[in-house]
């Protein structure tokens, strides 16, 4: 009976928000030209440069279908050449990672991953410890994606102290708060729901892509915790209108999911 009545509210929510998009007319692709304006803010080479790194979520609706059609091993290698290597063996890339240069590091661990190197893991754990947060959140992606979790605790304890700082107001790593999250969340990781949660409530200028990127992020872990229903359900009154679409697309993907 509460079963059915959750999917009643959850259907009548649907419905609201599709009735807002035929109010207010939005599409989804202008979402990709704000976003790409929101990049712009940032400096962080691996934003400039990869449609795949943190934020990557940040790039428009349908994200996942058009990352499936990159072929990330050859995006990372090209990275590599760029920055003068071009010894993609398994063992090179593995002594990559303790070459002084960041981006070295950083391209290495996401393409040891990319490939699935078990050999590689070792030493992808060691980068846990690495000093640049975009070499060690990239190397707990990676072994997120080769089933080694790792990398978790790492990625909490970021998490619970960047969430401090932001209930102290300072915002300074809040957009790494939102990577690590959806990182989190994608491993199916239920404890990035407080996180996700808060970041949904962050509304600064051009923090749209963070709360889409967690409106996405939490809408994953559905399955595991209905409750966020209530979450996404809320932000069909962002006064972002591209939120409460993907509010809506969210919702009622959720519904034909049952």
């Amino acid at each position: 009976m509460k079963r059915d009545m959750k999917m009643n509210k959850t259907s009548n929510l649907v419905q609201l928000g599709l009735f807002i998009l035929v109010l207010l007319g939005i599409g989804c692709h202008p979402l990709e030209e704000s976003n790409q304006q929101m990049l712009h803010h940032r400096e962080p080479f691996v934003v400039q440069e990869l449609p795949q790194g943190p934020q990557m979520a940040m790039r428009g609706p349908r994200q996942d279908s058009c990352m499936r059609r990159i072929d990330f091993k050859a995006v990372y290698e090209s990275w590599l050449k760029k920055y003068g290597v071009n010894n993609f063996s398994t063992q090179n890339l593995i002594n990559l990672l303790d070459s002084e240069n960041e981006r070295h590091r950083y391209y290495s661990v996401l393409l040891l991953g990319e490939r699935n190197e078990i050999s590689a893991i070792p030493k992808m754990e060691e980068a846990l410890g690495d000093e640049s947060f975009y070499v060690w959140w990239a190397a707990a992606a990676s072994l997120l994606k080769m089933d080694n979790r790792k990398g978790v605790p790492t990625l909490l304890e970021f998490c619970e102290k960047t969430s401090a700082e932001f209930d102290e107001g300072n915002y300074k790593n809040t957009v790494h708060l939102s990577d690590v999250a959806r990182v989190l969340a994608e491993a199916g990781e239920v404890s990035a729901i407080p996180y996700l949660r808060k970041l949904l409530t962050w509304d600064v200028a051009d923090s749209s892509g963070v709360r889409i990127t967690a409106l996405r992020s939490i809408g994953k872990l559905y399955a595991k915790e209905p409750s966020v229903v209530t979450d996404i359900s809320s932000m069909l009154n962002d006064e972002h209108p591209q939120i409460r679409a993907e509010a809506a697309e969210i919702l009622q993907s959720l519904e034909a999911s049952q």
